[in-house]
């Protein structure tokens, strides 16, 4: 992969993350309600879930949820009732401070909100199956392409999270 290659997938990336998604607003709402460092998990449980979808890229299993509408819609659906869910949960709850003694949320409920809205969420498993291989030289070893690629998402979308 030549240098010019992954700078336009960098610049791609980059133009994918100035539209926020379900992960980094979530990120933003729970660094609000429970501050920065608790709200660290929420990013590593998205990072977490990007990883596995950048490895099922890798390995060709994006093309099969693609390919079969589906499940696609499942996924989909799936998704939307999460976000729901999630958006009642602050509804409900909004206002009123974490006592004391509960302390919030810990950290693993804020990992399992990071992962699993960002693990339902299709645009990710679309921009991971859909956009890799207009980067990625046949050429050249996959295997190590995908991992720069992979790395410089995980990079980009973390920083993204965090500021």
């Amino acid at each position: 992969m030549t240098f010019e290659i992954w700078f336009a997938y960098l610049i791609t990336v980059l133009f994918f993350m100035v539209t926020p998604g379900p992960s980094h607003l979530l990120m933003l709402s729970n660094s609000m309600a429970h501050g920065f460092r608790p709200s660290l998990a929420t990013a590593l449980g998205d990072l977490s879930a990007n990883s596995l979808q950048i490895l099922a890229a890798g390995l060709g299993l994006a093309s099969l949820v693609l390919a079969s509408q589906d499940f696609f819609t499942v996924v989909k659906w799936a998704g939307v009732a999460y976000l729901v869910y999630l958006g009642i949960q602050k509804i409900r709850t909004a206002g009123r401070m974490p006592s004391a003694a509960s302390g919030g949320p810990g950290r693993r409920s804020l990992f399992l909100q990071g992962f699993l809205t960002s693990a339902v969420n299709p645009k990710a498993v679309v921009f991971f199956a859909g956009l890799f291989p207009l980067f990625l030289d046949p050429g050249a070893p996959l295997a190590s392409q995908i991992f720069i690629l992979g790395v410089t998402y995980i990079v980009v979308d973390g920083s993204f999270l965090c500021f």
